[in-house]
């Protein structure tokens, strides 16, 4: 017996099933979705040298002071905390060192469930030179 024709009919019977289940397969029900680089957003003018964050959990609130340079440095900042209108926490011209965006300005003040947390702050160089000034409230 010829092993040729045989191996070539098993080949050609191989070939005939995997043309055969490619070309029949369903389609997928949801199509892959392309992945999407992050949309890149110009903000018009200078973002100055400090955003503002805050995180306002049912306990307390955290207001984080970051700086936008990559310098780390130390700054002077004046600031008022209210909570409902009462003032919580409050300073004149507290010492923050080594402030840097891995390691920024934060004040946490406590607060009931649902109050309206508020705060007024000035960033200034040691040596006394304002470098931000922000009003701003949570609740």
């Amino acid at each position: 017996m010829n092993s040729r024709p045989t191996s070539l009919v098993l080949f050609c019977c191989l070939c005939a099933a995997l043309f055969v289940s490619g070309c029949t397969a369903p389609p997928p029900e949801h199509p892959p979705t392309p992945v999407e680089k992050p949309a890149r957003v110009d903000l018009p003018g200078d973002i100055g040298p400090f955003y503002e964050t805050a995180g306002a959990f049912d306990d307390r609130v955290i207001f984080s002071f970051v700086p936008t340079g990559t310098d780390v440095s130390d700054y002077l900042a004046t600031y008022e905390v209210r909570v409902d209108g009462t003032t919580r926490a409050s300073a004149e011209r507290q010492r923050f060192e080594e402030v840097g965006a891995a390691d920024p300005i934060v004040i946490s003040v406590p607060r009931e469930k649902g109050a309206c947390v508020w705060i007024s702050i000035t960033i200034m160089t040691p040596e006394g030179a304002v470098l931000y000034e922000s009003t701003s409230s949570v609740g």
